[in-house]
């Protein structure tokens, strides 16, 4: 059996069919919500600095801007969550797995995206009775609770969604097992 080469970056070569285009919308989503967490911060920035200087310049600060900053705050994180995910920057220790055959790496991979779709089906599963608690209002904000937790389930979803991909391309031989990682090494960073 021939080890599968990293196709990923060569045009016309990869997952086809639904796989390319589920692959393709997700880092579609991905880029959106990149967009949104980076508006997310900004908006924070902005109301955090408009504070500052009403509190210095008039002695007026607005309470309800802390809420709005720990709304965004948490969007930010939890709609970040899939993109960190979707663009392979979360932590993965392949040191031994690297090291293995292609058969086994194959498989050490597909158990790998089992258990993180295991994962996101067990936060999924609780959402509808969290959700259903979550009813009341935010300290200093007229929306329910549930809005803070929303973007954590819709990331929850597409990272499940990344996961069932991944296991079907790589159970298809359409994407390797831990590929090498393409990015140069920053200057200095520890490998």
């Amino acid at each position: 059996m021939t080890p599968a080469r990293d196709t990923s970056s060569t045009p016309g070569t990869g997952p086809r069919g639904p796989v390319a285009g589920l692959n393709a919308a997700l880092d579609g989503i991905a880029q959106l919500f990149k967009v949104l967490a980076t508006l997310c911060l900004a908006v924070m920035v902005g109301l955090n600095l408009f504070n500052v200087i009403s509190r210095s310049a008039f002695g007026v600060a607005y309470g309800w801007i802390f809420s709005w900053t720990l709304l965004l705050f948490v969007w930010m994180l939890l709609l970040g969550l899939f993109v960190y995910v979707r663009q392979r920057r979360d932590v993965v220790v392949d040191i031994f797995v690297t090291c293995l055959p292609t058969l086994p790496k194959r498989i050490a991979a597909l158990f790998a995206c089992a258990v993180g779709a295991a994962v996101m089906l067990a936060i999924l599963r609780g959402a509808p009775a969290l959700l259903s608690m979550q009813s009341a209002k935010m300290d200093g904000i007229d929306l329910p609770i549930y809005v803070r937790s929303m973007p954590l389930f819709v990331s929850a979803g597409l990272v499940l969604a990344h996961f069932v991909l991944d296991f079907i391309s790589i159970a298809t031989g359409a994407r390797p097992a831990f590929p090498k990682q393409t990015e140069p090494v920053e200057q200095g960073a520890v490998e």
